[in-house]
């Protein structure tokens, strides 16, 4: 009758983890484990091009599982199609880590993570760090053009951190490790993107000196359970 309860509860809670994890995985139209390439995982197409990045271990200490940029020429760029429009909801969520809180020599300078973009309308959203002549605190969202959606202070280094974007038409919202540091309602631009980057933004020279994993992008608000849930998740 015990080993009987105990499977019946290990049923219980394999049933739990697999509706939670579908749950999560609804509205996502890419995903980049970068688990030795630069492939999305979600459907066809959407691959990255990959420029001397290099491969380095995860935070879960797995090798060749998250990608190092130098902060000089590596990117990873992605000619993408059914991606969400720049003034639709969505969700970006990915990790990072950097050594050193970066600094430019040029005031306007910036290290872009992520930049999913249409160079040819000129509209955008982009992540990352920024000099001191935008006057923010510094890790940012911004608009193609350089229109600043959201700041926060970029929190500590050496260790990785659970970045997360989302955006429902109204609000931009910024988490850090499953806590919601800033917010706004700065307006945003329109139009459909057609270029995803990682490392620098198109034809830019704003490149990201650190690492990333375990990019995602929904075509839907994640909620907060969801963010912290994605945040403590062990693989």
């Amino acid at each position: 009758m015990k080993n009987l309860l105990i499977s019946i509860s290990i049923s219980i809670l394999m049933v739990c983890f697999i509706s939670c994890q579908k749950q999560i995985d609804n509205g996502l139209v890419a995903h980049y484990p970068f688990n030795g390439d630069a492939s999305n995982q979600i459907g066809e197409g959407n691959d990255g091009n990959v420029g001397g990045v290099s491969l380095v271990a995860d935070r879960f200490g797995n090798e060749n599982s998250a990608c190092l940029f130098d902060g000089i020429d590596d990117t990873i760029l992605v000619e993408v199609t059914g991606m969400p429009n720049i003034e639709a909801p969505q969700s970006f969520s990915w990790w990072y880590w950097v050594n050193e809180i970066p600094t430019f020599t040029d005031a306007f300078g910036a290290g872009n993570m992520i930049a999913m973009v249409n160079p040819e309308s000129g509209v955008g959203i982009q992540f990352g760090f920024r000099g001191p002549g935008y006057e923010t605190l510094g890790l940012d969202g911004w608009n193609w053009g350089g229109n600043t959606l959201l700041e926060a202070d970029p929190p500590a280094v050496n260790v990785w951190h659970f970045c997360v974007y989302t955006f429902d038409g109204n609000t931009h919202r910024c988490y850090i490790d499953g806590a919601e540091i800033a917010s706004s309602t700065a307006k945003t631009q329109h139009g459909n993107p057609s270029i995803l980057m990682f490392g620098n933004y198109p034809s830019g020279d704003q490149y990201f000196a650190g690492r990333l994993d375990d990019v995602r992008i929904y075509n839907r608000v994640l909620t907060v359970e969801e963010i912290q849930s994605l945040y403590s998740a062990k693989e």
